[in-house]
């Protein structure tokens, strides 16, 4: 991965802010980092690959330790906790890209783990459990109940969620879930952390900070964006510190 520019990044949040789903904006940012990889690699990763990568990129961007905020589930208290991006990183299974094999009762299945792709395609299925059928169907290349084939939408609801600890087995970043404790109420829960939605807040607020710094800069020294854009972010605070001085 190469650490991404000022403009890359920039461009990447342009061009997510033009896609409405987080899905094509933890896209835009892995093509800033990645921009030596085709898109339709970036699509095909599954998604504990993806957050793998954006995790890194985050760390890049934006250094090692990240402050995340949640509300407390049973009296609303807001908390604010610190992680490492390294205790986020979870080992992965390098067979995930073979096809996946399950025995559940007499029931075979063969399916494999979705990607960006896959989620883009269903997001608009219905509700929760649509969607989740239609992944299903997706992912399913073959499903077998006595030896026999089977269509995909028998498959019963255990043999669906044995499949579902299958995937989590093999791709553990695709769901990273944090326990968390509330110091005011004692109440005790698990969250799961989404390394885009939370990566995409970071670098919207950069964004913005980054623009207002060239907005600044340009107007009082007529410099054009794309040089003040190249300029260490170091060296921009310090003109910044003098046009404040």
């Amino acid at each position: 991965m190469q650490a991404p520019t000022s403009q890359s990044l920039l461009a990447a949040w342009e061009l997510g802010n033009a896609e409405p789903h987080l899905i094509e904006r933890g896209l835009a940012l892995l093509a800033a980092a990645y921009s030596d990889t085709p898109r339709a690699d970036l699509v095909r990763l599954s998604i504990g690959e993806r957050d793998s990568l954006l995790l890194a990129l985050r760390e890049q961007a934006f250094g090692p330790r990240l402050t995340a905020l949640a509300d407390c589930q049973n009296c609303g208290e807001r908390l604010e906790f610190q992680l490492r991006a390294a205790d986020l990183a979870l080992p992965r299974d390098h067979r995930a890209h073979e096809p996946l094999l399950l025995s559940f009762e007499n029931y075979e299945v063969e399916f494999r783990l979705p990607n960006s792709f896959d989620l883009y395609a269903v997001r608009e299925a219905g509700d929760l459990s649509h969607i989740r059928q239609a992944l299903v169907d997706r992912l399913v290349s073959r499903a077998l109940l006595h030896s026999q084939q089977i269509e995909v939408r028998k498959l019963p609801e255990a043999v669906i969620a044995a499949m579902d600890e299958k995937m989590s087995l093999a791709d553990p970043q695709a769901e990273v879930e944090l326990d968390l404790h509330c110091e005011v109420c004692g109440h005790q829960w698990r969250m799961v952390f989404d390394i885009v939605s939370f990566l995409w807040i970071e670098v919207e607020a950069w964004a913005i900070r980054l623009l207002r710094d060239v907005h600044s800069l340009a107007r009082a020294y007529a410099w054009r964006e794309a040089d003040i854009l190249a300029m260490s972010p170091w060296r921009r605070q310090c003109y910044l510190e003098m046009l404040g001085g």
